[in-house]
């Protein structure tokens, strides 16, 4: 395609080539009306590999509408589409920070807890596609973007199929979509997919930060394909025998080669990741290493960290909640068998929008956090609401609110 740095396109400026991908190119661009940056992807509208003319557009419309219609904090953010001088064109939120795929040194495995922080987020973002019959389809380091160390945007739905739409296919026979290195069997082989190919590439970029490697070998390209439909992936803990074995059960299911051995849903994945997280932050806050809590930086010794007792006080009622002395509390509802630290089911949390697990109450060192892990009806401190999967630390006397549950947090030496 043409270099069109200086061409404008909806009002939009082309500023700079920052990226190019199949038929697209990808341009920073200046909104002189909103003084702002936006990315702007670009296709010509003509023939393209035996493609027609309809078949491209169709799949870049439909690109757009499926970014448009998913608002959601882990989604890339859609401006507008247009169609002008036999091109068409996206402009998106842009991103200065780069990918997933920048920031990952290969070889290199990142720690768990940085792992989760980009996967359950991402997969959040991808049940939320999904609960919209909206398939992603090419799940890859390169497709989350990274705004900020802890902020991933799920981004390129070029290859977006619409479950249980109507519409006609706009792949052509014999073609495979999707990044090979992050394929699902059922993606190499040309059969039905659906919801549960996303799992298993997430599956694999989670494995891949885990360990630095890809879980299949091969010498050549047909070989690295054939591995994955006739070969399990290589083991986890061979690959990084650091990385914690609460994630070989995980990923031997989310990379299951037949489907029906794998998650069912997104929603199931993320919700075993999350667990996951807890139960490792667990270990982790209470992990001694030489008399002192992991991290410690604080003049306070062990003997007194653990005399420290939190205090949780119904703001409506003033009844107080008795809590057992943890360094760490789960707060949520309790569902069967499942009950959490913090229980608000006896003070009407079903009814309050409470979630199952809702939040996550820890201390390090003498301080106190409160992370919300991805709850429905949001966690506040204060009156703000705290983001999906972010923690802030808080003090006594700040107004706590889980759902339309409000609490007063103190502490008792």
């Amino acid at each position: 395609m043409d270099n069109l740095i200086g061409r404008s396109f909806g009002g939009y400026k082309l500023k700079e080539l920052v990226g190019t991908g199949g038929v697209a190119s990808i341009y920073k661009g200046y909104d002189e009306r909103l003084a702002r940056w936006v990315a702007i992807k670009v296709i010509s509208i003509a023939t393209i590999g035996g493609e027609t003319e309809e078949t491209v557009l169709a799949r870049f419309r439909q690109e757009a509408q499926a970014i448009a219609a998913l608002r959601h904090r882990n989604i890339l953010t859609i401006y507008g589409y247009g169609e002008e001088e036999g091109y068409a064109y996206i402009i998106m939120e842009y991103v200065p920070g780069g990918s997933l795929k920048d920031r990952v040194d290969a070889g290199k495995p990142v720690s768990w807890d940085q792992a989760l922080t980009i996967i359950i987020p991402v997969s959040q973002a991808l049940a939320f596609a999904h609960e919209h019959n909206i398939i992603h389809r090419d799940i890859k380091p390169a497709n989350i973007l990274m705004p900020q160390e802890d902020w991933p945007l799920l981004a390129d739905f070029g290859l977006a199929k619409m479950e249980h739409s109507t519409r006609p296919n706009l792949t052509m026979p014999g073609q495979v979509l999707g990044t090979m290195a992050y394929a699902a069997p059922e993606q190499i082989q040309e059969g039905e997919i659906d919801a549960r190919i996303d799992i298993y590439s997430l599956g694999i970029v989670l494995y891949e930060l885990l360990t630095g490697k890809l879980p299949f070998d091969g010498e050549t390209s047909f070989d690295f394909l054939m591995a994955r439909l006739t070969e399990p992936p290589k083991p986890l803990l061979k690959s990084n025998p650091n990385a914690p074995d609460i994630f070989v059960p995980i990923l031997n299911k989310a990379l299951a080669q037949d489907p029906h051995d794998r998650y069912q849903t997104m929603i199931e994945f993320s919700q075993d990741l999350m667990e996951a997280r807890y139960k490792l932050g667990r270990s982790a806050a209470t992990r001694p290493r030489g008399g002192r809590y992991q991290g410690a930086t604080s003049v306070m010794n062990t003997q007194e960290l653990q005399e420290t007792t939190v205090l949780l006080k119904l703001t409506e009622s003033g009844h107080q909640i008795d809590i057992n002395d943890q360094s760490e509390l789960l707060i949520g509802r309790a569902h069967k068998n499942m009950v959490p630290d913090i229980n608000l089911t006896p003070y009407g949390g079903t009814e309050a929008g409470v979630s199952r697990r809702h939040s996550r109450l820890f201390r390090k060192d003498d301080q106190w956090y409160l992370e919300d892990l991805g709850s429905t009806n949001g966690t506040f401190v204060n009156g703000s609401r705290i983001e999906p999967n972010k923690v802030v630390s808080i003090k006594e006397g700040d107004k706590l609110r889980f759902g339309q549950i409000e609490l007063e947090f103190g502490l008792k030496a």
